[in-house]
């Protein structure tokens, strides 16, 4: 959400184009802010004025333009098209080579990817997130690798980012030790400053939501019932939201993928839209906000829809909204979208603990860098996850990963009939679509199915052991 020192920025920005609407610099200005402020198509609008203008620099505006329809409108092609314009005009500016090839690799185009990692590294040696990243897509790389041997070079430099891929590495080449080492370097680093955890305070916060909307559905004339039956949505293949959430690296982002390689849906991505309008109503990342009235929650409803078409998606498809913390938001979610459908993704919590140590999330997840508290946050989800199911048994399906890996077609179809849909056979070859793909797993989701990442905690055992005692014994966190 804009803060109001951006929309004031922006606000000055515009009444200097209406005095100056000639400046090429002005003009770029305002597609800046309006960028930071959310006005996305308006950005662009003014970014291509800027260039029209005879902008000095003018790869820097088509880069920008390139971001704003990768990270915020989900449209790769247009994206890929600018940052092509840009390299024409200077093939050595070093945003658009980094962007083509952080595009490949969420595309999966591993080659891609290597070039340009390579090319951005030769025009800045010292950046060792970039080798970091190159280093990540180097699968077929050995220990004595040359670039492997710099990244743990960088890595005692301690750039969390570069000890978080280096541990991505060393456990890919079977280092375990030395990938614990650098997770625990990472997740130290990121601690500091963080403070304490409040675990008990956050489980207040939700318990107290789910508590305080037990009747909304009858109260607003939104039941289940009314909405849904045991065969699925009235609406069928129309206009249906399905949110896949449940705690991080549960598996949600394969979930996504394969419901992409379905014909009747199409994925959002981790949509911002929740977040931005949890905060409209006071709250944060795990702590929902103030439950919306009736003509509140129409407005928002038509707002998400607004949302969903200005990504170009097709509004009355199937569409995925894959965001792990909309798990904490369900009451408001569920209140504003009458049809929407939940999956919530669980997986061994071991393994969980041991993917979310060695991932580094945005800074309002503060207990990921810590073993007890990570432990903590995942009994929560599922204690929130066991609420949502009996509550809204109709609309909430809780997802297995496990399961899921070990007969993946006997679990698809039964996810796919509780949808009120076919199966189709394609979902099983996920792996060869070349969508977007922004999050942690983006090179795992372009492999077939496989057990690899089953009981991966046992790689770790003595660690874990050694912060958890006999509690890695037990099923549950």
């Amino acid at each position: 959400m804009a803060t109001q020192d951006v929309i004031q920025a922006y606000q000055r920005a515009k009444s200097e184009v209406d005095s100056r609407p000639s400046d090429a610099t002005a003009v770029f200005n305002l597609a800046w802010w309006g960028a930071k402020a959310g006005h996305f198509t308006d950005a662009i609008a003014a970014y291509e004025q800027s260039i029209a203008l005879g902008l000095m620099g003018a790869e820097e505006a088509m880069s920008n333009i390139a971001s704003i329809y990768s990270e915020r409108l989900g449209d790769v092609a247009a994206a890929r098209q600018w940052l092509a314009q840009a390299l024409q005009r200077n093939d050595r500016y070093f945003p658009a080579v980094f962007n083509t090839a952080h595009i490949a690799e969420q595309c999966g185009d591993r080659a891609i990817a290597l070039e340009f990692f390579e090319r951005a590294l030769a025009l800045q040696p010292a950046d060792d997130y970039v080798l970091a990243r190159l280093c990540e897509a180097l699968l077929e790389a050995g220990d004595d690798h040359p670039r492997i041997i710099a990244l743990r070079r960088a890595a005692t430099r301690g750039d969390p980012d570069v000890l978080f891929a280096l541990a991505r590495v060393e456990e890919r080449l079977g280092n375990f030790d030395a990938a614990w080492k650098a997770m625990a370097a990472a997740n130290d680093r990121d601690a500091q400053g963080l403070g304490t955890w409040p675990t008990a305070k956050v489980r207040e916060l939700n318990l107290r939501a789910l508590a305080d909307g037990s009747g909304w559905d009858a109260h607003d004339g939104l039941s289940t019932s009314a909405v849904l039956t045991d065969n699925g949505p009235e609406a069928a293949s129309q206009g249906v939201p399905l949110f896949i959430v449940g705690m991080f690296r549960t598996g949600s982002t394969l979930l996504e993928q394969i419901l992409s390689a379905h014909s009747a849906f199409m994925p959002l991505g981790e949509s911002e839209f929740w977040p931005r309008t949890v905060a409209k109503l006071g709250g944060s990342m795990l702590a929902p906000g103030q439950l919306p009235d009736a003509a509140l929650a129409m407005t928002i409803k038509s707002q998400f829809w607004r949302h969903v078409a200005d990504r170009g998606i097709d509004v009355q498809r199937w569409v995925t909204d894959k965001r792990p913390d909309n798990l904490f938001h369900l009451p408001l979610i569920l209140r504003t979208l009458p049809q929407a459908r939940v999956v919530i993704t669980q997986r061994d919590w071991r393994d969980t603990l041991v993917s979310v140590y060695g991932t580094r999330l945005h800074g309002q997840h503060a207990y990921a860098t810590d073993i007890s508290k990570i432990a903590e946050q995942i009994a929560l989800c599922n204690e929130i996850a066991a609420i949502c199911a009996e509550k809204w048994p109709n609309r909430i399906y809780i997802q297995s990963y496990e399961n899921l890996i070990g007969n993946p077609e006997d679990q698809l179809k039964r996810l796919f009939k509780w949808l009120g849909l076919s199966w189709e056979p394609s979902c099983l070859d996920f792996h060869l679509q070349r969508n977007s793909v922004r999050t942690a797993s983006v090179w795992q989701v372009r492999e077939p199915l496989n057990n690899r990442r089953l009981a991966r905690w046992r790689q770790y055992e003595p660690q874990l052991r050694a912060a958890l005692g006999d509690k890695v014994d037990s099923p549950e966190p």
